[in-house]
């Protein structure tokens, strides 16, 4: 990228790693890991045309949900605008 002078890297992180989930001190952690990575690649690779961005993806209602609490749940839905986790299909 660097040689081309262009470039899109997409990287993909969580609320958690912004907002700190309680309960999910790991998950929090390495989502903040790759938010503050993208932070630095970013300005790192800024002159050379390369963007470097994170997605944050809604939480997916799956079968982990079952192994937190309610209380964790419902911290986690006040934390998405439309208080809805993500449909998996």
């Amino acid at each position: 990228m660097i040689r081309q002078n262009y470039g899109r890297i997409v990287k993909i992180s969580s609320i958690a790693g912004k907002e700190g989930n309680p309960t999910a001190s790991g998950h929090s952690a390495s989502k903040a890991g790759v938010l503050a990575f993208t932070k630095s690649l970013g300005k790192e690779t800024a002159l050379n045309n390369i963007a470097v961005n994170s997605v944050g993806l809604l939480a997916p209602k799956t079968r982990n949900l079952d192994q937190v609490t309610q209380e964790h749940i419902d911290f986690m839905l006040s934390k998405i605008p439309r208080e809805r986790f993500l449909k998996v299909d």
